[in-house]
C-alpha cells in the first residue's frame, strides 16, 4: 500500500514515523492535561509560556502548510519572485512584536481578557454586545474553514507520498490533532509548534546546503531554463508587474487579525520576553522563507520544468533525492505534522470565540473555570468532528484557495484594523469597529469572487482590455478589503462617540505592570496582576514579590522566633 505512492519504499518510513510522532503528540497533550486549571490555562497557557518557545510557535502555528508546500511550489513556478513572499510577512510580523505584542500582552492581562472580542468589548467599553459578537462570529467562520484546509493539506500530502486514500489521512490527522488539542490546549498547541517548526527548519538549511554541493548556485541554471526565472518581476511588466509585488506584500496586512498569531502575544510568560521571542521569531522566518525558495529554485534545476507534474511535490520529491529514505521519511512526516500545527492553533481560538466570548460572555457570566474548560474540551471536539467532515468535503478545492483568499485573507481584512487601532488609536469607537469588521469580511468574500461576477455581468471584456483594470481585479484581496475595512473604521469611528475615559486606558499601555497592581483603575484592574511566578499566593508580580513569597512559605521567621 504505502509503496504506490510518491515516496516509494521510503513511504513506510513516513507512515511508520508519521505513527510515532503523532502518538508524540498525544503525550504532550496527556502531559499538558495536568496543568489545566482554568480556562487561562486552556486558551492562553496561563501566560506562562517561554519566549523561545512562543517566538517558534508564533511562527510555525502561521507558516507550517504554507512554508513546507506553498514558498517552494511558487519558487518553482515564478523563479526568483518567490522571495517576495517574504517582502510583506517579515516587516509585518516585525511591527505585530514591536508595535502590538506588548501593548497587547498587558492589557488583556490587566483586564483578565483571554480572547481577542473580550478585549475589543473592554477596550472600546461597548455595552451593547456587537463587537463582541460580530468579531466571535468571524472568528468561528474563517477559523473553523482555516482547520479543515490544515487538514485537507495533511491528507492530500499523505495520499500523494504514501498511497493512502486520502481520507485515511484526513481522518488520522484530524483525529490526533483534536485530540492533543482537547487535551492540552494551549500549552501542547505551542510546544508541539515548537518541535514541529525545529524540524521543519533543520530541514530547509540542510536542504538547500546539499544541493548546493552537488549544483553550486542555481541562477545559471535557471537562467538557461527561462529568463524569467531570475527576474524580480518574473518577466512580467507595467501594471502587471506592480500589482504583483502587491499582492506578495499584501499577503502581510493578515498577520495583526489572524488571533492564532496575535494568542502567541498575549500567552507569553511575561512582557521583558517580547523581545527575545520576537528575535527568534523573526529568524525562524527570514531563514525559513530563504531555504524554502531555494527548495523551489533547485528543485527546477534538478527535475527541470516538466519533472514535476503537481508543484505542490517540490520539497516531498527534493527531500526524497537528497537523503535516504530514513531520512526522508521523517522530513516528510515532521512537514505534514507541521501542517497540523496551524490547525491546532485556530482550533483553540475557535473553541475560545465560543465557550469564552459566547458562552462566559452571554449564556452564563457566573460559569466555574472547571466547567468552562470542560465545555471547551467538548466544543474542541466537537469543532474538530465538523473541520474533519468539511476537510472530506473540499478535499478537491485548492488548499491556498481555501487559506490565503478566505481564512488569512478574511480575519486580516476584518480584525487587523480594529486590533490596531485598539491599541494605538484612542478616537476608534465601538461601532466604528462593527462596521470595519463587516466590511473587511464582505470585500474579501466579494473579490475573491469578482471575476465571477464581471464575467456574468458582461464586462471582463472591459477589463481584459486595459493593463491597469486587469491587474487590479488578479490583485490578491486582503489589499483592497484591508484598505475599505480601515477606511470605514476611521470614517464611523469620527462621526460616533468614543469611548470615555481613554487616557486612562492608554496608561495602561505605557505602565509596567507592577505599577498596575493596586488602585481603583478605571480599566478594572485587579488586586494582583501577573508576569511570571504564576506558583505562589499572592500571584508575583516583581522578583522581589517571588522571594517573599517563598521565605514566608519556608517558615524560617516563625522557627526563629521558637
Amino acid at each position: 500500500m504505502a509503496t504506490d505512492g510518491l515516496a516509494g519504499s521510503a513511504g513506510t518510513w513516513v507512515l511508520g514515523t508519521f505513527a510515532v510522532y503523532l502518538l508524540f503528540l498525544l503525550g504532550i497533550g496527556l502531559y499538558s492535561s495536568r496543568l489545566m486549571d482554568s480556562v487561562d490555562d486552556y486558551v492562553i497557557g496561563g501566560r506562562s509560556v517561554g519566549p523561545v518557545v512562543t517566538g517558534f510557535s508564533e511562527r510555525a502555528s502561521e507558516m507550517s502548510g504554507w512554508l513546507t508546500l506553498g514558498v517552494p511550489s511558487d519558487a518553482f513556478g515564478t523563479g526568483v519572485m518567490a522571495f517576495y513572499n517574504g517582502l510583506g510577512m517579515i516587516p509585518a510580523d516585525l511591527f505585530a512584536w514591536a508595535g502590538l505584542a506588548k501593548r497587547l500582552r498587558k492589557y488583556t492581562e490587566v483586564v483578565k481578557a483571554v480572547t481577542l472580542p473580550t478585549f475589543f468589548e473592554t477596550r472600546l467599553q461597548d455595552d451593547t454586545g456587537y463587537v463582541k459578537g460580530v468579531s466571535a462570529f468571524v472568528l468561528m467562520i474563517f477559523e473553523g474553514g482555516y482547520v479543515g484546509a490544515q487538514i485537507v493539506a495533511a491528507g492530500t500530502l499523505l495520499e500523494v507520498l504514501t498511497g493512502v486514500s486520502s481520507l485515511v489521512g484526513i481522518l488520522a490527522g484530524g483525529v490526533i490533532v483534536v485530540g492533543y488539542t482537547m487535551l492540552g490546549g494551549y500549552f501542547a498547541v505551542a510546544w508541539s509548534d515548537y518541535f514541529q517548526g525545529a524540524i521543519i527548519l533543520i530541514a530547509f538549511i540542510i536542504l538547500p546546503v546539499l544541493a548546493f554541493t552537488s549544483y553550486g548556485l542555481p541562477f545559471e541554471d535557471l537562467a538557461s531554463v527561462g529568463s524569467s526565472y531570475t527576474s524580480v518581476t518574473a518577466g512580467m511588466t507595467g501594471w502587471a508587474a506592480i500589482f504583483g509585488i502587491i499582492s506578495y506584500a499584501a499577503i502581510g496586512l493578515g498577520i495583526p487579525g489572524n488571533p492564532h498569531v496575535m494568542v502567541r502575544f498575549m500567552g507569553i510568560d511575561e512582557v521583558k520576553n517580547v523581545r527575545l521571542a520576537a528575535l527568534v521569531a523573526q529568524l525562524f522566518m527570514f531563514i525559513a522563507y530563504i531555504g524554502a525558495g531555494f527548495v523551489g529554485l533547485y528543485a527546477l534545476v534538478v527535475f527541470g520544468q516538466s519533472g514535476i507534474e503537481d508543484p505542490n511535490n517540490v520539497m516531498p520529491m527534493l527531500t526524497l533525492e537528497f537523503f535516504p529514505g530514513a531520512i526522508a521519511g521523517i522530513i516528510l512526516a515532521a512537514a505534514l505534522a507541521a501542517m497540523m500545527s496551524s490547525a491546532d492553533s485556530q482550533l483553540l481560538v475557535a473553541t475560545s470565540a465560543i465557550v469564552e466570548d459566547v458562552y462566559h460572555g452571554y449564556v452564563n457570566p457566573d460559569a466555574s473555570q472547571e466547567s468552562l474548560v470542560r465545555y471547551s474540551q467538548l466544543v474542541t471536539l466537537g469543532l474538530g468532528g465538523a473541520s474533519i467532515v468539511f476537510a472530506y468535503i473540499a478535499q478537491n478545492t485548492p488548499i491556498y484557495t481555501l487559506v490565503l483568499d478566505y481564512a488569512w485573507g478574511g480575519l486580516g481584512a476584518a480584525i487587523g484594523p480594529t486590533l490596531i487601532a485598539s491599541l494605538w488609536w484612542k478616537r476608534v469607537s465601538a461601532a466604528g469597529s462593527v462596521a470595519s469588521m463587516i466590511v473587511g469580511t464582505a470585500t474579501m468574500f466579494l473579490w475573491t469572487q469578482l471575476s465571477t461576477v464581471l464575467e456574468l455581468v458582461g464586462l471582463m471584456g472591459a477589463v481584459d482590455g486595459s493593463a491597469f483594470l486587469s491587474g487590479l481585479v488578479g490583485v490578491y484581496g486582503l489589499f483592497p478589503a484591508f484598505i475599505l475595512s480601515t477606511t470605514t473604521l476611521i470614517v464611523v469611528s469620527l462621526f460616533t462617540r468614543p469611548p470615555e475615559g481613554v487616557d486612562d486606558h492608554f496608561d495602561t499601555f505605557d505602565k509596567p505592570l507592577s505599577a498596575l497592581s493596586s488602585g481603583d483603575d478605571p480599566t478594572g484592574t485587579p488586586e494582583y496582576v501577573t508576569d511570571g511566578g504564576r506558583d505562589v499566593e499572592p500571584k508575583a508580580i516583581t522578583e522581589t514579590d517571588n522571594i517573599r513569597a517563598h521565605v514566608a512559605a519556608s517558615d524560617y521567621w516563625e522557627t526563629g522566633e521558637e
